[in-house]
């Protein structure tokens, strides 16, 4: 699902060509898709912070994954007409990280419809009705025991 067209990329400040914005777009709402865990499906609006969010995912991927290598340094002088640059290729797991930190920017605070946070991890209540099941109790180690809480269901 594309959480952004092309037209309200522009409006939010996107500089990408229709072409490159079309060729990651997918992919960005998928990776979005992916740390949400499908919650934005359900959602009836998309708000400002998801598409933010896209359009950052959509231009990194333009700049870093398109071409493969990114600039790593870059000098010039202007008497003796001489120019470097050093490239460097990213790997897959800086890559995955870079997106993953944009999505924790924008979407950590955010919540779906029900209330729960989009980039929760753990059960959801959201589709079970109100006083139908008992609540479960929950045991998890911490740095020095143990603790437990009650989670509703």
């Amino acid at each position: 699902m594309q959480y952004l067209t092309y037209e309200e990329y522009q409006e939010i400040g996107g500089t990408l060509d229709s072409t490159a914005f079309n060729r990651n777009i997918d992919r960005a709402c998928g990776f979005v898709d992916s740390h949400t865990f499908g919650r934005l499906h359900k959602s009836s609006t998309v708000s400002k912070m998801v598409k933010a969010c896209v359009r950052d995912l959509v231009e990194y991927l333009a700049n870093n994954v398109s071409s493969g290598k990114t600039v790593t340094s870059k000098s010039q002088s202007a008497g003796g007409v001489s120019e470097s640059e050093s490239y460097a290729t990213k790997t897959t797991d800086e890559i995955n990280a870079e997106m993953l930190n944009i999505v924790y920017d924008y979407l950590i605070n955010e919540f779906d419809d029900d209330g729960v946070p989009l980039m929760y991890r753990g059960a959801s209540n959201a589709t079970h009705r109100e006083g139908e099941r008992e609540p479960v109790k929950v045991k998890f180690k911490v740095k020095y025991g143990w603790n437990e809480i009650e989670i509703p269901r």
